[in-house]
């Protein structure tokens, strides 16, 4: 079964993915729907899967929102990366994060 990509609407460096089913290794393997280069997080009250480019994680306002999920859900090296924010402002700083800097 495959997989097709659904541009979020809000940008072009940020993705929402067709879910793969659920397999056996699935938590000790790299999801095969994810591009080089790029990390799976989920958002928001849902934990809605977004998949972004990794280049992302060095912008301010993405490392904001990377300390603002470790103080509320502690990282460990098994767990997925979960962001407690709106997806609206996850949206919005993904946009921001992505245009070029002047």
């Amino acid at each position: 079964m495959g997989s097709r990509v659904i541009p979020c609407g809000s940008c072009e460096y940020c993705y929402e993915w067709a879910k793969w089913p659920n397999t056996k290794n699935e938590e000790s393997s790299i999801p095969r729907d994810v591009p080089k280069g790029h990390l799976v997080v989920y958002v928001g009250e849902n934990y809605k899967r977004f998949v972004i480019k990794l280049t992302l994680l060095k912008h301010p306002l993405f490392k904001a929102l990377l300390d603002q999920a470790q103080d509320e859900y502690d990282f460990t090296t098994d767990s997925k990366l979960c962001i407690p924010c709106d997806e609206s402002l996850f949206l919005e700083v993904v946009r921001c994060a992505s245009s070029p800097q002047d």
